[in-house]
């Protein structure tokens, strides 16, 4: 994959694409985001009272991010609270300690999520140029979800291994394989804290991406026009540094239901 796609709404493009310095691009942990069967995964089944198996489960989750442990009772009040989605709540929630991602998609132009992460088709699509995404930050960080009908097996014991880690992070129900996602996972320990908190109470970081990473933008005719004449004003300047030539105009397709590149009727 050569480039991927970064789907913005306008209020945040600018940041995104700054006159001064590079961009930045939130790093969300697991546990904001938005599917609720985030880190789902199938564990092996032995049969162990419940003391010892909340007490081996909270080591587990220690080791992933010893900086918080996790104690039986926490694991116990999950139990209680959370019920059968215990394991994944503890999991995400210790996941998102230590590590956020980076969504992209490998489409462009899919209604869906234009609707759904442009606030209605009116905002922005950036083109990132995926091998400069990959060596942002290390080797195996840039992967490829994986969609299936059932979560993943998963040694629980082996868990805080990094490779199963990644395992977790990047696999997702069928339903969302419309998304063709692309995931950059990063350790928060690399990332920009910004102080501020999201909706679900969890820190705001970011990660600064280059200028001349960026490839390609494209908008609707529902994206701000002031908005676009910025972005456009902002690629064209050389000093900014953007590999992008002028924002692309995507239309709504005259015979179905997608986009498509606006044609630019002859003189």
């Amino acid at each position: 994959m050569d480039v991927l796609y970064k789907y913005v709404p306008s209020s945040r493009v600018l940041k995104c694409l700054p006159e001064v310095g590079d961009g930045s691009l939130r790093v969300t942990q697991p546990a904001s985001l938005n599917d609720p069967f985030e880190c789902s995964a199938v564990g092996e089944t032995v049969e162990r009272d419940i003391d010892t198996a909340n007490s081996e489960f909270a080591r587990v989750l220690t080791a992933i991010h010893d900086a918080k442990p996790v104690t039986p009772d926490d694991v116990d009040d999950a139990r209680e609270r959370f019920g059968t989605l215990f394991r994944r709540e503890l999991l995400s929630r210790q996941l998102s300690h230590r590590v956020g991602v980076v969504s992209f998609s490998s489409d462009s132009r899919h209604p869906l999520l234009w609707s759904h992460y442009t606030v209605d088709g009116s905002g922005f699509v950036i083109a990132y140029d995926a091998h400069q995404l990959g060596n942002l930050v290390g080797a195996d960080s840039l992967l490829q979800v994986r969609y299936r009908s059932s979560p993943p097996p998963i040694d629980y014991e082996s868990l805080p291994n990094r490779e199963n880690l990644l395992e977790l992070l990047t696999h997702k129900a069928g339903h969302w394989e419309y998304e063709q996602e692309w995931r950059l996972v990063v350790e928060l320990k690399d990332t920009i804290g910004t102080g501020e908190q999201d909706r679900h109470g969890h820190p705001v970081n970011l990660i600064r991406i280059p200028n001349a990473a960026v490839r390609l933008v494209y908008y609707t005719e529902r994206s701000p026009v002031d908005i676009v004449d910025a972005v456009r004003d902002r690629l064209a300047e050389a000093n900014n540094r953007y590999a992008a030539p002028e924002p692309a105009k995507l239309v709504l397709s005259p015979t179905g239901y997608h986009y498509v590149a606006e044609i630019t009727e002859p003189a």
